[in-house]
């Protein structure tokens, strides 16, 4: 048994490891405080199951492109708290950052986003490790302040890339032309 040990090493827990690596399993979220924003996206609304958000997003790009709208990073605008929401009545918009110019056709939607202080917090990881590392890192900073999460959230997904932004103050984050 001790001669396969290397061999099992080899084979297994190596490989294993280095995919977890790859997919962030060992990486650590990053928080800081900072202005941030300005933020021009293109969205659809949607309700339900944050989990379905990908059919929506894809609705948004698919239109983006029928439209000849360049298009950014993913982002998706958190509006209820899935730990104190009914799964049916969670509500989100999703899209796509878009150049300040864009003028849009039906059904997609536009907003801005003002520049705000928020607590940012960002991680290059796999999505189904991302969400997690990124929220509980925000949680962790709301119960060392005594405080509680913020909505809405805004995610911003980009090259593998998860950050997540919860706003200091409690004015309106969303500005509508």
């Amino acid at each position: 048994m001790k001669k396969q040990l290397p061999i099992i090493f080899i084979a297994f827990i190596l490989p294993i490891t280095a995919m977890l690596w790859w997919w962030g399993l060992f990486s650590t979220p990053k928080l800081q405080i900072e202005q941030a924003g300005d933020y021009h996206y293109a969205y659809l609304e949607a309700q339900g199951v944050y989990s379905k958000l990908g059919e929506t997003l894809a609705e948004v790009k698919q239109e983006l492109d029928r439209q000849g709208i360049p298009r950014g990073a993913e982002v998706t605008l958190v509006m209820t708290d899935p730990r104190k929401t009914k799964p049916a009545d969670l509500l989100a918009r999703t899209g796509y950052m878009i150049p300040a110019e864009a003028k849009l056709q039906s059904p997609l939607k536009s907003a801005t986003i003002p520049k705000r202080e928020v607590v940012a917090v960002s991680i290059k990881a796999h999505p189904l490790l991302a969400y997690g590392k990124t929220y509980g890192a925000l949680l962790d900073y709301t119960n060392q302040h005594h405080s509680s999460l913020q909505l809405p959230t805004l995610e911003i997904f980009d090259n593998s890339v998860l950050r997540v932004e919860m706003p200091l103050s409690h004015e309106p984050q969303d500005a509508s032309p």
